[in-house]
């Protein structure tokens, strides 16, 4: 049976901690000051890794649900049976029964739960926002505190010369207790009617790294972009803001190369993740960029954080986190916007300066160099 444990849902291995140095969510709560103290085990839900001992705590797979003993799962097997026949028995009559079926039974297996056996701390990120399940609401009853962390500032919709955009619909969000990196997050929210809960700002929020090292040369520049996707996956995703295209990424790849070559500069590029539906010319004009003297390509996998730390500023694409880090870190930075379709003041920078120029970026280059 785990004991005092914390629950991480819908993470990957690169989230779990193979030592304190690597930027992963579980390394991020462990250094939190609002962490729950005392607990000797970390839960989480990234499938085929074995279970295995971190400093003084035990890392184990679990589906996020309490496990049930004795007489607990007996009773479970004989209301799970009544459930199943009660929604197909009804299903014409009662549909929302059959259809919510998965769900009761978690619920179920909460609510025969003793207290004990639930985490302390279950943590939730914002992949999927809109989708609160319904055992939380038990286990919140029974003294879990449910969570919900921001790992990106990436979520507001880009304005416009006639304003901002109609957002997605955040108020359909229940859930009671946010993290979120600052107070432009915390306004965000509450534009959205998220006033009874508890936002928290807690600063940036580490996500994943592979663990891996690199070793750049202090007289660079870290550059972080958005991989533009083919037109067909694009679409798909119905974005209401066609920005992150090829045109935008790659004059904002070679505008920065530019103006960085010419004050002998090195550009440490970052893409943000491996993406197999990259599109075509953008990876023609990496391949490019590879061949340039003053450029280095850093791993995808390479945690952001590490790679602010080794270089001396920070150049980013409108409206990535890693401005926000940079920042964070002490570091000098900004947005680069080649494509004037971004306004000064939108206030999806958080505060973080936006180039709209080459003369601008050369500016800036000159007054850190």
């Amino acid at each position: 049976m785990l004991r005092e444990y914390v629950f991480f849902h819908d993470i990957g291995k690169d989230s779990l901690p193979t030592n304190s140095k690597t930027y992963n969510i579980v390394n991020w709560y462990l250094k939190w000051k609002g962490r729950v103290k005392n607990v000797d085990t970390i839960a989480h839900s990234a499938p085929n890794l074995s279970d295995y001992k971190y400093n003084n705590l035990q890392v184990f797979y679990i589906d996020g649900l309490p496990n049930l003993e004795g007489i607990q799962i007996a009773r479970y097997f004989f209301l799970q049976v009544y459930l199943i026949f009660y929604s197909l028995f009804f299903i014409f009559i009662k549909p929302y029964s059959a259809i919510l079926l998965g769900e009761l039974l978690k619920l179920l297996r909460v609510n025969l739960a003793n207290d004990k056996e639930l985490a302390r701390d279950y943590l939730f990120h914002s992949s999927g926002p809109y989708y609160r399940p319904i055992w939380t609401y038990a286990a919140e009853d029974k003294g879990s505190r449910i969570l919900f962390y921001f790992y990106s500032t990436n979520t507001e919709n880009f304005k416009t010369k006639s304003g901002y955009p109609i957002q997605r619909p955040r108020h359909l969000m229940s859930w009671s207790h946010y993290l979120v990196w600052d107070k432009f997050q915390t306004d965000f929210l509450k534009r959205f009617g998220h006033h009874k809960s508890i936002i928290e700002e807690v600063g940036p929020i580490w996500t994943s790294s592979s663990g891996g090292v690199i070793d750049v040369s202090l007289n660079s520049i870290a550059v972080f972009d958005v991989t533009p996707n083919n037109e067909d996956v694009y679409v798909s995703l119905g974005l209401g803001s066609e920005y992150y295209t090829p045109k935008i990424a790659n004059q904002f790849l070679d505008d920065i190369y530019s103006v960085l070559e010419k004050n002998d500069v090195i550009m440490a590029h970052k893409i943000k993740r491996k993406n197999k539906n990259a599109h075509e010319e953008y990876m023609q004009n990496l391949k490019k960029l590879k061949k340039q003297p003053n450029y280095i390509e850093i791993d995808p996998d390479i945690d952001a954080t590490q790679v602010i730390k080794k270089t001396k500023a920070c150049i980013s694409m409108p409206f990535t986190s890693t401005a926000l880090i940079a920042k964070h870190e002490g570091r000098p930075s900004v947005f680069y916007d080649p494509s004037g379709i971004v306004q000064a003041d939108d206030r999806a920078a958080h505060g973080i300066p936006i180039l709209v120029s080459i003369d601008e970026l050369q500016q800036w280059v000159e007054g850190i160099n």
